[in-house]
């Protein structure tokens, strides 16, 4: 019960500040204006990622079941929040950002102890240790989470629609393991936060007088306390999940992260050059409105996550999932692919021609 009342909590905190934080915004300029590949209509406030995380964190600070390695969570993820709202505000270099999320990723893992020494049994082989690799592995996977989340934040609804689901996973998969409260708890508010930030960004035309954006405060503080809670996780003393089951709950972002990188890579550009060929970018091209993508993006991270807990508590081999984990990237390639076929099953208003707002 002390769950829901800090994910009711969380929800009600943010949506005030949703409004509060309104006027602020335009006052000191922290707004998205529209030119280049930015196509929405007028100056959108740049708030989310502030109402979220203040939100989440008021609600977890005042309810029983923070630990450690949650307050050290809450004092690295201010940093990245901070950072985040400077870089909405002054457009910071790539290199300073990445500096920060580095920062913030070592504190992290040095402050709780928490680290990946197995990946699991992924090829049936036996499981793999990474031995002396394990800290720099972690280290650089949450670095990976945070700017897979980045990646996503292009389009309404879609970064914050598919962690509000992948948050439910991890509470779905903690309470069914002894010895994660903190991972609970955090996910829950982050639910809650997440929950009231939506009904600010989801793509529809009933929110446009207030629509707002989570920026790079938001995007970052969701890989972020993902990849924290995610870490928690996977530790042999607490709710112990194999981290193959972790990528079931985010699995766009994943390989939106895979897909950019080594495209840039290829085009002997930085890993960190943003451009126009993300699947949301690819996905509206072939004609899908960004309602259509956002319904795309939720639902396959719903059947993801589903999936994921599913097997997870039955005890599927750890092979069987990365088999399926590949398997699911080729779907998800091929329907990318496909899109501008795809298109023609739609319901007209699903399409981008029939768009009547953005």
């Amino acid at each position: 019960m002390h769950l829901l009342t800090a994910a009711l909590a969380a929800f009600l905190v943010c949506a005030t500040l949703m409004l509060v934080l309104r006027p602020v915004a335009v006052a000191v300029g922290l707004l998205d204006r529209p030119g280049g590949h930015k196509r929405h209509r007028g100056d959108i406030p740049v708030i989310g990622g502030i109402a979220i995380f203040l939100g989440a964190a008021l609600a977890a600070l005042t309810t029983e079941g923070l630990g450690q390695h949650g307050v050290m969570m809450l004092v690295t993820s201010t940093m990245l929040v901070g950072l985040g709202v400077v870089d909405d505000r002054f457009d910071l270099p790539a290199s300073v950002r990445l500096m920060g999320h580095l920062t913030a990723a070592v504190l992290l893992v040095s402050g709780s102890g928490y680290q990946v020494t197995l990946l699991g049994d992924l090829f049936g082989f036996g499981a793999l240790s990474l031995g002396l690799l394990a800290w720099p592995f972690t280290v650089v996977a949450c670095i990976a989470l945070v700017n897979a989340f980045n990646m996503l934040d292009g389009m309404d609804g879609l970064a914050g629609g598919v962690a509000v689901v992948a948050f439910v996973g991890v509470v779905a998969l903690a309470s069914g393991y002894g010895g994660s409260p903190e991972a609970l708890l955090l996910a829950s508010c982050m639910v809650g936060a997440l929950s009231a930030f939506l009904l600010f960004n989801v793509p529809t035309s009933r929110n446009r007088s207030v629509r707002t954006f989570m920026g790079d405060a938001g995007s970052t503080l969701l890989g972020f306390v993902f990849a924290a809670l995610s870490l928690g996780m996977v530790q042999s003393n607490q709710a112990n999940i194999n981290p193959v089951c972790i990528l079931w709950l985010v699995p766009i972002p994943i390989f939106e992260l895979f897909t950019s990188t080594t495209r840039r890579l290829l085009q002997r550009k930085s890993p960190l050059a943003a451009d126009n060929s993300h699947f949301h970018h690819r996905l509206m091209a072939a004609g899908f409105s960004v309602r259509a993508i956002f319904f795309t993006y939720f639902t396959f991270t719903l059947l993801s996550v589903a999936v994921s807990v599913a097997a997870c508590r039955t005890g599927v081999h750890e092979s069987v999932m990365f088999g399926g984990f590949c398997a699911l990237f080729a779907l998800w390639m091929g329907f990318v692919a496909m899109a501008h076929r795809v298109i023609h099953y739609l319901p007209q208003g699903w399409r981008r021609e029939h768009q009547t707002w953005t």
